[in-house]
Parts: C-alpha cells; sequence; structure tokens
C-alpha cells in the first residue's frame, strides 16, 4: 500500500469542500416535524445497506459506520429554493440508469429524486487534468452536513453529479472518505491505474491521499460520506 502525502493537508485543497463559494440554492425555512421525511430516511437506509455490507471494503464500512452512528440522532431540517445550474439536466438520466443496473437501489430512486430537488447544489471547481469546461460539467451537494438539506456539524454525506466525457481534477482529500458509485466509472487514487467500477461499487479514500474519477458516455453519479473530525 502506499504511503498518504507527508505535507500538511490543506481542507482548501479538497474540492468536495467549497465551503467558501456561495451555494447555487438559498436557504429558505426550516423543515418543522419530529423526523426525517420518507424519502430522505429512505435513502440513507439505502446507501447505509451497501456501504455497510459485507461486501464493502473495510476502511470503507469502518468511515460509514462512524457516519451512520451519528445519523442516529437527526440535524436541522431546511428546505431549498430551485437549482440552476446546467449540470443538473444530467440527473434525470443518471438515476434512470441507476433504477435499472443497482438492483437494491431500484425501490428508492424515486425518493432520491425527490430529494434532489431539495439539495443545495454547487458547481465545481477545477483542477490539474480536469475535462475541458469543468466548472459547468459537474455539481455536488451537501444531503447531511454544512448547507445540507438537514444541517449539522458532525458529519457530510453528499452527492457527486459528472456529465458524460467528464473528468474530475487530481486533488488531495482533506478527510477519509467512503464512496457509493451510484454509475458505473472509473477511479484514480494516489496516481495508480485507472480503475473500472460498476454502479454499486464502494471503494475507501483515506486522507492525504490523490483521488480523480471520470466516466465516459453516461453520467456519473455517486455518493460520498466523511466524519467532519479530520482525526477520524
Amino acid at each position: 500500500m502506499q504511503q498518504a502525502s507527508t505535507g500538511p493537508l490543506k481542507r482548501s485543497a479538497d474540492l468536495l469542500l467549497n465551503d467558501d463559494k456561495e451555494p447555487a440554492r438559498k436557504r429558505v425555512s426550516p423543515v418543522h416535524g419530529d423526523r426525517r421525511p420518507a424519502f430522505l430516511q429512505d435513502v440513507l437506509n439505502a446507501t447505509g445497506d451497501v456501504l455497510l455490507s459485507p461486501q464493502a471494503p473495510v476502511m470503507a464500512s469502518y468511515v460509514a459506520g462512524k457516519v451512520y452512528q451519528r445519523l442516529e440522532k437527526r440535524g436541522v431540517l431546511r428546505e431549498e429554493s430551485p437549482a440552476g445550474l446546467e449540470t443538473i439536466a444530467h440527473l434525470e438520466r443518471a438515476l434512470a440508469n441507476l433504477k435499472t443496473s443497482v438492483r437494491r437501489f431500484a425501490p428508492v430512486v424515486r425518493q432520491l429524486e425527490e430529494l434532489t430537488r431539495h439539495l443545495s447544489w454547487q458547481g465545481g471547481r477545477s483542477g490539474p487534468f480536469a475535462s475541458i469546461n469543468f466548472e459547468k460539467s459537474h455539481a455536488h451537494a451537501v444531503i447531511v452536513g454544512p448547507g445540507g438539506m438537514e444541517e449539522r456539524s458532525d458529519v457530510r454525506l453528499g452527492l457527486i453529479l459528472m456529465a458524460p466525457y467528464s473528468r474530475f481534477p487530481d486533488h488531495v482529500q482533506f478527510h477519509s472518505r467512503a464512496f457509493l458509485l451510484l454509475s458505473d466509472g472509473e477511479v484514480c487514487i494516489d496516481d495508480g491505474n485507472w480503475e473500472r467500477a460498476a454502479a454499486g461499487s464502494v471503494f475507501f479514500n483515506e486522507a492525504g491521499r490523490k483521488f480523480a474519477m471520470r466516466c465516459t458516455a453516461e453520467p456519473l453519479l455517486a455518493i460520498w460520506c466523511h466524519i467532519e473530525d479530520a482525526s477520524l
């Protein structure tokens, strides 16, 4: 196994943490109630079933386990206003592909579609080796965590959406993360070889390691999660 980077980790270098940018959706009002909306809870349950399954890599399940342990307590729920990003047009196709490619997610595709309407989508920052016009071909959103539909400061669980023929820039991640691909794609960790990964695949990336993803003719959709404490 290759060693993680020895230099100091920089939060600003993590392209999934562009909190300094204004969200594409503005928070407008709190959602009241004692429970999470059913569509949100169903998506969290389905995601957890995969991330914590015996087939998932041990370290991915370790991170996801810590996240889901904290999710037993609910954060502050909020509604968001409509999006305006060009990339969102690819979301419908990605969800249609998911319905036919990952059987265990088929029952909750409708709930996931509903969830995406409540999220604060942000355009992605570009970086080394990114595809042309990456800023317009990528968006990500926090489901649970800072700026998410469920606002909280202890964990973060989010979505990545990329248009066809997009390549995520090489960058060093500030947190150790578990990823669940909801579409076919390719992943590269720490300057290693590009690895094909089918929809439903789970992988882990340790804090301090380089990370990149890419897709071809179909859009890429992925869920990721981490503990906000960088030491975990």
